[in-house]
């Protein structure tokens, strides 16, 4: 059972699944903001209009937020602990940020609608029937999903390896092969001075 356990444990801490699980809920809320998050309905001087507000437009950083965590993702994914660390952190806000947008839709879909009614009937401030579709729950739910990710990276990133093409540490050795061609070109002059570089 311990065994089974600290197994268990050490997929959950892999890179690829934590980098995976964040993209996968920033994918996820970027695509809910491209979703009709209310529909209104308003009642121009000549007959009702209906104006589908997508989530882009009720909550523009939502769909901000929800680019930068997958960046955010794809970082940590090739960053060393410094960077890590601090793209992890960025990634907790963003999801944050998402959740507080998705959020204030929820509570005030006319205003969040507002903008882009307007536009669509030229009437502003106009009122009507707003009704919220089932897309910003998702949004915040995946938001905070995203949170949750990034203090997943957070905490797991620790235990990561560094990515060698980003970042060196001090107490690695020489690349790969130096030691071998420094050996060939001893041996070649132990030849030249006819000396038996086996001996």
């Amino acid at each position: 059972m311990p065994e089974a356990r600290g197994s268990r444990r050490a997929a959950l801490s892999r890179r690829s699944t934590v980098v995976l699980a964040t993209l996968v809920a920033a994918l996820a809320v970027f695509a809910c903001s491209a979703a009709t998050w209310v529909s209104a309905t308003v009642q121009t001087t000549l007959e009702p209009v209906t104006v589908d507000v997508a989530g882009s437009d009720a909550a523009p950083a939502v769909t901000a937020l929800g680019l930068v965590a997958a960046a955010g993702a794809l970082t940590t994914a090739i960053s060393g602990r410094v960077l890590r660390t601090v793209v992890s952190v960025v990634v907790v806000l963003a999801g944050l940020g998402a959740l507080a947008a998705s959020v204030a839709v929820l509570a005030d879909p006319a205003g969040a609608a507002q903008t882009a009614v307007g536009e669509a009937t030229g009437m502003i401030n106009a009122g009507g029937d707003f009704a919220v579709t089932a897309w910003p729950p998702l949004a915040a739910a995946a938001s905070a999903l995203v949170a949750l990710c990034g203090a997943w990276a957070l905490v797991a990133g620790r235990t990561w390896t560094a990515a060698r093409r980003y970042e060196r540490s001090g107490a690695d050795g020489p690349p790969a092969g130096t030691a071998r061609s420094g050996d060939e070109i001893d041996s070649w002059d132990a030849l030249t001075e006819g000396r038996d570089p086996t001996a």
